[in-house]
């Protein structure tokens, strides 16, 4: 069990999938509150997780939209009154051949997957800094290793983990941990999607959206202090 007592949490995209298990496992872990940030309703969710509607704060928001986030953080920063741990998970795929894709399909892709990092992490760097603590999670890909199809994710992807080796050492001082995990095959819709790949068992093993959960969490922690800038790999083996 982990000590998440008097913490509290944003995780982008977290109504289903990687960012919906690290929310249960929050819960689980008896946070004292998690905002969910997702373009999709999510009160279905924080309903089920949290009947007193006090732990969890859902909020609809398209992270690609500045204002949309600067008001949502406002939210988010009047009901717990901080922001110890901040989960950038949101991300969508527009797959195409680099050669034939659109500007729409490389825009969209950068404004959520790379855009919408910064501008939530920017809501939380400084009061982060003047509490003197936090602790960042960047949700990459295994495709930062390079997939056809998917130069547009690729890239934005690999960009999280600079910004993580860059922001690390800028806010070391600060105790503020800034790491990036990178997710193999995990049995998610958006996996599916952008591989095709339906899972089986019996011909290649999956990951499942709680094992990221966990990693996750562990980053969280105090006893992770020390790991910082890092990017973790995490697939099985497969790469």
């Amino acid at each position: 069990m982990f000590d998440f007592s008097n913490k509290y949490a944003v995780v982008t995209g977290g109504r289903q999938g990687i960012g919906e298990a690290i929310v249960r496992r929050f819960i689980a872990e008896q946070i004292s509150g998690v905002a969910i940030l997702d373009i999709q309703d999510s009160r279905a969710l924080a309903e089920e997780l949290d009947p007193s509607g006090e732990r969890l704060l859902p909020i609809v928001c398209d992270i690609a939209d500045r204002d949309a986030v600067a008001a949502a953080f406002r939210q988010i920063y009047q009901q717990f009154g901080r922001v110890d741990f901040l989960i950038n998970n949101a991300g969508i795929a527009r797959d195409g051949l680099f050669h034939t894709m659109e500007d729409e399909q490389w825009e969209t892709v950068l404004d959520v997957n790379l855009k919408g990092a910064y501008h939530c992490t920017r809501q939380v760097i400084n009061p982060m800094r003047e509490q003197a603590s936090g602790r960042i999670v960047f949700l990459s890909s295994i495709a930062i290793y390079g997939v056809a199809n998917e130069s547009n994710y690729s890239a934005s992807k690999g960009a999280l983990y600079t910004l993580t080796k860059t922001l690390a050492r800028e806010q070391m001082r600060h105790n503020i941990t800034v790491n990036c995990v990178i997710p193999g095959p995990i049995d998610t819709a958006l996996f599916q999607y952008v591989s095709g790949f339906n899972p089986n068992p019996n011909v290649q093993r999956v990951g499942k959206p709680e094992d990221v959960a966990s990693l996750v969490c562990y980053l969280c922690t105090d006893e992770a202090y020390f790991i910082n800038g890092a990017r973790i790999d995490i697939n099985g083996g497969l790469q």
